[in-house]
């Protein structure tokens, strides 16, 4: 498995720590960040390969950075991770989805499933 430079954008520290802790003891190089003015500043730094937004965070959306990072040239692949709920009357990862995210996922998001779905974005199709 190549080491893979990770995002995690939520306004959860819990979430943040928890996913950090696994990512890096897979051998993955994790940052973080709390909001998504913090998170482009990461991104203009250096873009990093995969970045797991979560979709409601006070300041902006996670809808907003999804859209930002995808006119990012190389942009990186994207996780949309949320406890639910709806957007303008649409499901927020059906919204995720529509907006390029690579893979929506649900909270809370077992670990294990985290890792397959980063380790899974960069696999060869079968």
């Amino acid at each position: 498995m190549t080491p893979r430079s990770i995002l995690i954008v939520d306004d959860e520290p819990a979430v943040r720590v928890l996913y950090e802790l696994v990512l890096v003891r897979r051998g993955h190089l994790v940052k973080t960040a709390t909001t998504v003015a913090d998170a482009l500043k990461a991104c203009t730094a250096s873009t990093p390969e995969v970045v797991i937004v979560d979709m409601f965070m006070p300041e902006a959306s996670g809808l907003e950075l999804i859209r930002a990072l995808r006119r990012q040239d190389p942009a990186p692949r994207i996780i949309a991770i949320t406890g639910g709920g709806t957007w303008e009357g649409f499901e927020v990862l059906i919204t995720a989805k529509d907006a390029s995210a690579d893979v929506a996922l649900r909270k809370p998001l077992p670990t294990e499933v985290l890792v397959e779905a980063v380790e899974g974005l960069f696999e060869p199709p079968q």
